[in-house]
């Protein structure tokens, strides 16, 4: 008899913990919510933004939510990973999603950027530079694009720059003061809570078209090794149910989770 695969033997349409990305649709916390309300406040009065957490918390999902939200007749997201980015690199790639002219000149390609971006003014949204993964970007380059933009009145862009502990840390250092003031809005993602481990879980098996199988007795231990992280907790739970299949359970029993969590 031909061994049953995850998708047979759970019923789901799609897994519910994916191992490359969280959970579609991505679950909204309360927390969650009303950060994704303070970064659009700051947006609209053209503020900068910034977003930081230790890896795992959803930084990502967090810019992907906040940019659904934005309305693009006001604001134009330039969404930009920060792996390998110089001030080059960073004013090239802003040029192109902009549509901009641009040059392979260091001292021309800012000037071409901020005539640009004040041809962009005159007419469109303003536009939103989201930054994932900013620990990677040079301070100085991040502060050269934010002072082509502040050379007008009001800014002709705005950032949102999510990074992890390291780079709030390098924010606070004396010579990135002149970007650290400019950044008005700072909003730090914090680990869930108990209860929100619970909600996650329950939103990511009822999103896959499942009735949540973890045992209510096994969510403390879930929460306790996860540290509130959804992307341990989504690790945990994928294990939990190649587990779970190889007993045959239906059910992620206390000892299944147990196991899961001696994987680690």
């Amino acid at each position: 008899m031909p061994r049953s695969t995850l998708k047979s033997f759970f019923g789901f349409t799609r897994h519910p913990f994916p191992p490359s990305c969280p959970p579609e649709p991505l679950f909204r916390s309360a927390p969650l919510e009303a950060s994704i309300e303070q970064a659009k406040n700051a947006l609209a009065s053209r503020l900068h933004v910034l977003v930081t957490a230790p890896a795992g918390l959803g930084k990502s999902s967090f810019l992907r939510l906040l940019v659904s939200e934005l309305n693009p007749r006001d604001l134009r997201p330039v969404r930009l990973t920060g792996q390998g980015l110089g001030l080059m690199e960073l004013v090239r790639k802003l040029s192109d999603e902009l549509g901009l002219e641009t040059s392979l000149r260091r001292e021309n390609s800012v000037k071409h950027l901020a005539a640009g971006l004040k041809r962009l003014a005159a007419s469109g949204p303003l536009p939103v530079v989201v930054v994932d993964e900013a620990q990677n970007v040079p301070v100085p380059a991040i502060d050269q694009v934010r002072l082509v933009a502040e050379e007008s009145s009001p800014p002709l862009l705005s950032f949102v720059l999510a990074g992890d502990e390291n780079f709030r840390r390098t924010l606070s250092m004396h010579a990135n003061a002149p970007l650290a003031g400019r950044l008005a809005a700072r909003i730090r993602l914090e680990p869930f809570s108990v209860e929100e481990t619970e909600a996650f879980v329950e939103h990511a098996f009822r999103a896959a078209g499942m009735q949540n199988i973890l045992a209510p007795s096994a969510i403390a231990a879930v929460h306790a090794t996860s540290g509130g992280s959804p992307r341990e907790t989504s690790a945990i739970l994928s294990r939990a149910m190649n587990r779970a299949l190889e007993k045959q359970s239906r059910l992620l029993t206390d000892e299944i989770i147990q196991e899961a969590l001696c994987e680690r």
